[in-house]
């Protein structure tokens, strides 16, 4: 799996499929929201790594729906400590 996200530009949705199946998911027969959220994981897993956490937070906040200029309670709280 490291192999993975050490690559130049790792293939999100692979990867996302990769973790899924390490937890017991088969997005094979998973509806394509779930199939979404996985993939979005993983480029948010790709973002962290490049240590971008408002892209993750971005990426994540759209994943679940979040689409509008609202950001998410725990994103605002963090950026105040």
């Amino acid at each position: 799996m490291a192999d993975l996200l050490k690559e130049e530009a790792p293939d999100h949705r692979a990867v996302g499929h990769e973790l899924a199946r390490r937890s017991g998911v088969d997005l094979t027969r998973a509806r394509k929201g779930v199939v979404r959220l996985w993939e979005s994981r993983v480029l948010a897993l790709i973002a962290l790594v490049r240590g971008d956490k408002e892209e993750v937070a971005r990426i994540m906040a759209h994943a679940r729906g979040r689409t509008g200029k609202t950001k998410p309670p725990a994103i605002d709280a963090a950026k105040e400590q």
